[in-house]
């Protein structure tokens, strides 16, 4: 094994490694506040803030972040049903209500769409005028970013969140896949036409009896889920198996096989919190079969079975079990930031990322392994799995 010497992890993280995070939400804090990927205004903090701005270009720049999957969720109705004071939003954020609430979620979707591409637009340089961020639309778009060599612009490419997203219609799979969607989540918060989603709801916000609806984890994938499982492989759309029921995604595995690469973007594993949103060993490997890989979350919540607020050790934890569960092939890395999570006090942003490598480092990790962790995996999925090409 090739292990680097305790100060090699500069090199390793910012110049050697292509770090991908499979899945993060820059698009809510554009969409919802409203706010600009280049300012230096949205600090963080170790305490929960909604309102914190985690994946900004300053904290993606100084965590030397190369390739964001940049997540589109449209709000689903039940989340105001679940907790009735929400709706007072409509007079606080009347604008926003009127983006979000009241249309169908697929013109919703591509608002958000359309917001986050102006955004990223608008990222440049104040000094050079030059673009910092740049959106990839296909495998040879991602490509010629990651071609442009230092000091290149950060890739995003888009991914969606929920199959609500398409309210029950093929046609708008095709659409979002068109426009550059790299794998869409089938689950998320609620039932929709495709599938049936875990309990979603930390523990810790189940209070005054907001957020307590149940879910019923025993139903799994709908037929109409089974055609769009179909068409997502045909079109060489990546599948994203989290936030589905169990029986959910035993059928997803059944269902493509080893046809295209499967990925849970941001997990945990379940032989450390038992948790059904987590992933059994045996999932693992059926992933790691298909060619695709997990990606671990940065929430304890998830992470770990007795919640504590520094993360480090269980992200650690739980990526060298995954290797020695399904393969060094089979993992990378989806923070969830910016996805109104609580992430490790010890690892709060994107700018704090090297302080992983410092980790894997300490961990014995060789030099290859932390790159295949950082990015190497995700760019072979994306490049193997993503069907747009052109």
């Amino acid at each position: 094994m090739n292990i680097p010497g305790p100060h090699d992890w500069e090199e390793i993280h910012f110049k050697s490694s292509t770090i991908v995070d499979l899945h993060a939400h820059p698009s809510l804090q554009v969409s919802l506040f409203h706010r600009m990927l280049t300012s230096r205004f949205y600090p963080s903090g170790r305490a929960f803030d909604p309102f914190s701005f985690l994946t900004d270009y300053s904290k993606l720049q100084k965590g030397s972040v190369d390739v964001l999957l940049s997540v589109i969720y449209a709000p689903e109705r039940g989340i105001v049903d679940e907790c009735r004071p929400l709706s007072y939003l409509r007079y606080l954020m009347p604008r926003t209500w009127k983006k979000i609430y009241g249309r169908p979620y697929f013109e919703v979707t591509q608002e958000l769409l359309d917001e986050i591409e102006k955004a990223v637009e608008k990222a440049t340089d104040p000094a050079t005028g030059k673009q910092v961020v740049r959106f990839a639309h296909s495998v040879r778009e991602l490509d010629e970013t990651l071609a442009m060599g230092e000091g290149r612009p950060i890739a995003f490419v888009h991914c969606i969140e929920g199959s609500h997203c398409i309210d029950g219609n093929l046609d708008n799979l095709q659409k979002l896949f068109d426009r550059g969607a790299a794998y869409m989540i089938l689950a998320h918060f609620f039932e929709n036409e495709v599938v049936n989603p875990c309990y979603p709801w930390p523990e810790t916000i189940q209070k005054f009896g907001f957020f307590e609806g149940e879910r019923n984890i025993s139903l799994g994938l709908k037929p109409f889920g089974e055609q769009v499982v179909e068409k997502m492989v045909e079109l060489g759309m990546l599948i994203d198996v989290s936030h589905c029921t169990p029986p959910a995604r035993a059928r997803i595995y059944d269902i493509v096989g080893t046809r295209a690469p499967i990925i849970a973007s941001h997990v945990g594993a379940y032989d450390i919190n038992p948790s059904p949103y987590n992933l059994k060993d045996w999932e693992m490997r059926k992933i790691a079969d298909s060619g695709g890989l997990v990606g671990v979350i940065f929430m304890n919540y998830w992470l770990m079975p007795h919640e504590t607020l520094r993360g480090l050790d269980f992200i650690s934890r739980t990526l060298s079990y995954i290797v020695n569960t399904a393969g060094i092939e089979a993992v990378g890395i989806g923070t969830d930031f910016d996805g109104f999570t609580d992430p490790p006090d010890d690892l709060n942003d994107a700018s704090q990322l090297p302080k992983l490598t410092q980790r894997l480092l300490a961990e014995g990790y060789s030099r290859e392994s932390i790159l295949k962790i950082w990015g190497g995996n995700a760019l072979r999925v994306l490049r193997e799995g993503w069907g747009k090409k052109i």
